[in-house]
């Protein structure tokens, strides 16, 4: 399902880039070619205007000169020049009636002026219009205006010319709008392509790593950008993953170790039960063994649900007020004869008498008895243990230093690790999870943990709490 959403998601950004690279190449070219067919529509009427403007005013000199006679030889000159099918020229009186006017035969359509628009001038010296002449197929700008006091003159240019130019450029507009088009689907297909090009070997690493092969990963060297950043992080999910499924199946292996010994073990004391034991002082001996491997096993299970909960942060908090020097101080007079039977020198060392945290005194114990334990467990006889506790800035600072075997480098970035052994054959007692569950405990009641060990010299764990009072 996955894959499937991944391939989908390929397809219609491919699509979509392509339809908006498209749209937006297509959408662009429009515009600016409307701009252009307006600006040269508009050019040819302020062109066309400004001629008949220049004619008007030169038929008003020749008027005042020569009255209508001459008026009429310059209409008739100027329509003979220009072409009786492209200008007209008419001088009327205000009621409409032809005075003088040039060849009219390609114009007999054309009426008079309408008297309304005669008194629309209302003083001014001309009114200009747009109209579709009768019988053709293209406009005429007329001019309308007065001449001298009496006589109305007009003045039409065909606009034929005008807007076949107009009309062609339009064809050939229409043809770059569709080359656009197919430009814009090519060039947009194009770069859709490269621009998702990632995520088709994201999907095909995806299917790979669906069989299993989880070291596969997203070749990232020709990718630039947003995909170059998702293959990468990609890349790093990946990482993560591998190390969590490896982490799981080393916990498994941990889990199947450790509890088939003393599972065995139970099998084996009840089959010498049922099958060799007479006397009832065996039987005791028995189930004693038995009750010891199940409390063993049933502390094993506990301890992981600990963790679990509060590293899931599902655990109800129970702080109060907690001296951590009558702790140190309890929890290595509990270990005091346990160091004497291995000739280790336990000490304690504190700057201060007293050093309240908040946090629950049960599992703060715990947490120093772990590592009280871890730090005699891993030293010689005739070897050192010392426990400091310090207070700076607020901070509580616990100690526990050893001069025992040490940890090697390459396992000490993963002590923390649940059912993590440094002793790989397991000669030596114990669960681990001590360590993961001081550091559980540690970061429950907002501290931190650090090791710091030298292969055959020993190990340095630094316990930091925040101090809810200062010591004095």
């Amino acid at each position: 399902m996955f894959l499937k959403k991944i391939s989908r998601l390929r397809h219609y950004l491919k699509i979509k880039l392509t339809l908006w690279y498209t749209g937006v190449l297509t959408l662009t070219l429009l515009v600016a070619l409307f701009f252009l067919y307006s600006s040269v529509g508009s050019y040819f009427i302020k062109s066309k205007d400004t001629a008949i403007r220049n004619e008007y005013k030169e038929f008003q000199i020749i008027f005042q000169e020569g009255g209508v006679p001459a008026v009429l030889r310059e209409a008739t000159l100027e329509s003979g020049t220009e072409g009786i099918d492209n200008v007209f020229f008419r001088l009327l009186t205000p009621e409409g009636q032809a005075v003088a006017q040039s060849n009219m035969a390609n114009w007999e359509s054309l009426t008079a002026p309408d008297p309304l628009i005669i008194a629309q001038l209302n003083g001014m010296p001309y009114q200009i219009v747009t109209i579709l002449a009768p019988g053709h197929h293209h406009h005429v700008r007329i001019l309308t205006g007065r001449i001298g006091t009496d006589y109305i003159m007009q003045i039409g240019h065909s606009l034929k010319y005008d807007e076949r130019f107009l009309h062609d450029l339009k064809d050939i507009f229409v043809v770059l709008a569709a080359g656009a088009v197919l430009a814009g689907i090519v060039c947009g297909g194009f770069i859709s392509w490269k621009a998702t090009a990632g995520i088709n070997d994201i999907t095909n690493a995806s299917r790979i790593i669906a069989q299993g092969q989880f070291d596969t990963r997203v070749p990232t060297r020709n990718m630039k950008g947003d995909v170059e950043n998702l293959a990468v992080a990609f890349n790093t999910m990946l990482d993560r993953i591998q190390a969590l499924v490896a982490g799981m199946q080393e916990v498994t292996d941990n889990i199947a170790h450790d509890l088939r010994s003393p599972i065995a073990r139970i099998r084996t004391a009840a089959e010498l039960a049922l099958h060799d034991v007479k006397d009832p002082e065996e039987y005791t001996a028995v189930m004693a063994h038995t009750i010891r491997e199940c409390d063993r096993l049933l502390s094993l299970v506990e301890t992981m649900l600990f963790i679990s909960e509060v590293e899931s942060g599902t655990r109800p908090s129970r702080k109060e007020d907690v001296d951590l020097a009558f702790l140190v101080h309890e929890a290595c007079d509990l270990f005091q004869p346990l160091a004497e039977d291995k000739r280790i020198a336990l000490s304690v060392q504190q700057s201060t008498p007293t050093c309240h945290i908040a946090g629950e005194p049960a599992t703060l114990q715990r947490m120093i008895a772990n590592l009280l334990d871890n730090a005699l467990k891993y030293t010689e006889k005739d070897g050192r243990v010392t426990v400091r506790l310090e207070a700076v800035h607020n901070e509580a600072i616990l100690v526990f230093e050893d001069n025992g075997m040490g940890i090697s480098p390459e396992n000490l970035p993963h002590i923390f690790g649940r059912f993590y052994r440094c002793d790989k054959s397991r000669h030596q007692s114990g669960t681990g999870l001590g360590l993961n569950l001081a550091r559980a405990i540690v970061l429950e009641h907002g501290g931190d943990i650090h090791v710091s060990s030298q292969y055959g010299q020993g190990t340095v764990v630094t316990v930091r709490l925040p101090q809810t009072r200062t010591t004095s």
